[in-house]
C-alpha cells in the first residue's frame, strides 16, 4: 500500500515538474489564463487519488473518494513547492517550520478525512486517518523546512534539487507512510503491515 500511494503522490508531482512546463513550452497556456495549468494539475490530482484508492482492491467507492481528496488537497503541498523559489534564502529555521509543517499536517490530515469518508471507511476510520497523515504531513513540512534552509543561497540547479527533493518530502513521504499505516492491521493484538 505504501508503495501504491506514494504512486498515486507522483503523478501530480511529476505534473508538476515535468508536464506543466512541457505544456507551457509547446503554447498550451498561449491566450488563455491561469486556469489551464491548474485545471491540468488538478485533473493529475485526482488520478494519483484514483491509483491510491486502488491500494484498496477494485471498489470504485475508495477510488472516486481518494480521487476526490487527492484534487481537493494536494494543490496545497504544491503551492508550497511552486513558491519555494520566491523565498530570500534569509529565512531563519524557525520561520520555515511555521510556514510549511501546519500547512502540510492540516492538508494531509483532510486528505486522510476527506478519502476515507467518501471512500466508505466510516467517520472513525476517517479520524484515524486524519491523525495519521497529518502526523506524516507535519514530518513532511519539518523535512521540507530542513531541506530549504540547508540550502538557503545555492544556486539554480540547487534549487531544482530543493523543490524535488522538497516534493518528495512534503507529498511522497507523507502519502508513502500513510500507505504503511493504512496496510497495517491489527490481527489478534499484533501488528500486521500488508506489502
Amino acid at each position: 500500500m505504501a508503495a501504491t500511494f506514494a504512486a498515486g503522490g507522483l503523478i501530480p508531482l511529476a505534473t508538476w515538474l515535468l508536464l506543466l512546463p512541457a505544456l507551457g513550452t509547446w503554447g498550451y497556456y498561449r491566450g488563455g489564463t491561469m486556469l489551464r495549468p491548474a485545471a491540468v494539475l488538478a485533473l493529475a490530482s485526482v488520478a494519483g487519488g484514483v491509483v491510491a484508492g486502488g491500494a484498496f482492491g477494485g471498489g470504485v467507492r475508495r477510488r472516486a473518494g481518494l480521487g476526490i481528496a487527492f484534487g481537493a488537497t494536494l494543490w496545497i503541498p504544491l503551492f508550497m513547492l511552486a513558491s519555494l523559489p520566491a523565498l530570500s534564502g534569509a529565512e531563519r529555521l524557525v520561520d520555515l517550520l511555521v510556514g510549511f509543517t501546519p500547512a502540510l499536517t492540516v492538508s494531509h490530515a483532510l486528505l486522510g478525512a476527506l478519502g476515507l469518508a467518501l471512500g466508505g471507511g466510516g467517520w472513525r476510520r476517517a479520524c484515524r486517518a486524519a491523525a495519521a497523515l497529518g502526523v506524516a504531513g507535519g514530518f513532511g513540512g519539518v523535512l521540507l523546512a530542513l531541506l530549504v534552509r540547508v540550502s538557503a543561497g545555492s544556486g539554480a540547479t540547487a534549487s531544482f534539487a530543493v523543490s524535488v527533493l522538497g516534493g518528495g518530502a512534503s507529498c511522497l513521504l507523507p502519502l508513502a507512510l500513510a500507505g504503511w499505516w493504512l496496510g497495517c492491521r491489527r490481527v489478534r493484538g499484533r501488528v500486521r503491515c500488508a506489502r
